[in-house]
């Protein structure tokens, strides 16, 4: 992630501020330094309005860590990367834009920084749900390749997903769900992370793995993928349905 110009880097450093201790969704992306640092040259001149460069300064200074903090997410903001760079290039796109030899009235250029910001959050929020609902369309437990906007490490989301089409496969999908959690039981540091990225589970990560009551998460498992089923036999497509949380 680091910058091809040793300038570009000491600007990157003055106007983002240390590298932090955790990350941004954006700032996950290769080119997110480069594209930043070349907008601190721009706030140098000397046609901005009155108190525009310093609400500017402190718009781009924060971009990475206030991004995480409005993300606003009940699901670990995790993104597939070619999700995140078509976010990133529309974001640049539009912020090279903004800066390019433009002279603005007085207070708009925070406004219109200000609002891509918004836009940019709304579209990485979409991006992480979308990602997750699709994974949910498959039937048991599924996964998908992403980035943690928190380390930008890879992950591989896990979720289980109601689209079983016969009890035969429903069935299957449970072997399945039950052979995921009992791994996770071995494995005391992702126990919590891994229950709560299934459906309806995320209660349940504050019991211990013995202390699970199996035949209540079957039994509303089952009603959940009965409802699921007949709403997508009326309307000819699989639906998002409150699902019924169990029991634990």
């Amino acid at each position: 992630m680091g910058c091809h110009c040793p300038c570009l880097a000491l600007v990157a450093v003055l106007i983002l501020g240390p590298i932090p201790s955790s990350w941004s969704c954006l700032q996950c992306d290769p080119n997110f330094n480069l594209h930043f640092a070349s907008y601190a040259p721009h706030l140098s001149r000397k046609s901005w309005g009155l108190g525009d460069v310093p609400a500017a300064g402190r718009r781009l200074r924060g971009w990475a860590r206030d991004t995480v903090q409005e993300l606003q997410l009940g699901v670990p903001a995790e993104i597939p990367m070619d999700k995140l760079q078509e976010i990133a290039t529309q974001v640049y796109a539009k912020l090279d834009l903004l800066f390019k030899g433009h002279t603005y009235k007085s207070g708009l250029l925070p406004e219109i920084l200000q609002s891509i910001f918004e836009e940019q959050v709304k579209m990485l929020r979409n991006g992480i749900i979308e990602s997750k609902v699709k994974c949910e369309r498959h039937c048991g437990i599924n996964e998908y390749e992403a980035i943690s906007c928190e380390t930008c490490n890879k992950t591989k989301p896990i979720c289980f997903g109601y689209n079983c089409e016969s009890s035969e496969k429903w069935e299957e999908a449970l072997k399945g769900l039950y052979k995921h959690i009992n791994n996770l039981r071995t494995q005391p540091d992702k126990w919590e992370r891994g229950l709560k990225q299934l459906p309806g589970f995320s209660h349940c990560a504050s019991k211990s793995p013995e202390n699970l009551n199996f035949t209540n998460i079957r039994r509303t498992l089952y009603k959940n993928w009965l409802n699921i089923m007949a709403l997508k036999e009326l309307e000819g497509e699989m639906k998002a349905l409150q699902l019924l949380a169990p029991s634990c």
